[in-house]
């Protein structure tokens, strides 16, 4: 199984770009820190493509701490007879882990995280959910 789940900041805003087929892409770097080295951290390359690449390069700026997950993929390239190896993230998933509310010095409220995925059509944002309905309950009915 290859899977990799990663929360960090973005080290500089993302590139998007659009290949020969139209396609969309966005290749960006985060700052992970490692746990129990207080300052230290590792940059790793990550690369979206199609709508995800397309949220990441609209949202998503410098700084900017998100969770990501996808897969470690391996890419073997010769440049002038030398041989190199990079590894970088696929990202199949993309969560804003910080809200504008939070980044603000003066927030007092921090709503909930947005969650982006491989969509079908064009997710529209919104911290509501709609599968949840608030309504009011007896604490009396739950045997718990």
């Amino acid at each position: 199984m290859n899977l990799v789940v990663l929360i960090g900041r973005l080290t500089k805003d993302p590139e998007l770009k659009f290949g020969q087929s139209g396609k969309a892409y966005s290749r960006f770097s985060l700052a992970v820190d490692r746990p129990f080295q207080k300052g230290e951290a590792d940059f790793i390359n990550c690369v979206a493509f199609g709508k995800t690449a397309e949220l990441i390069g609209e949202y998503l700026r410098k700084g900017k701490k998100v969770a990501v997950n996808g897969r470690l993929q391996m890419n073997r390239y010769e440049i002038n007879g030398e041989k190199r190896t990079t590894y970088d993230v696929l990202v199949e998933n993309v969560e804003f882990v910080e809200s504008k509310a939070s980044e603000s010095s003066n927030a007092g409220y921090s709503a909930p995280a947005q969650s982006y995925s491989k969509p079908a059509a064009a997710p529209t944002p919104s911290s509501k959910n709609d599968d949840f309905e608030t309504s009011s309950f007896d604490e009396d009915e739950f045997p718990f």
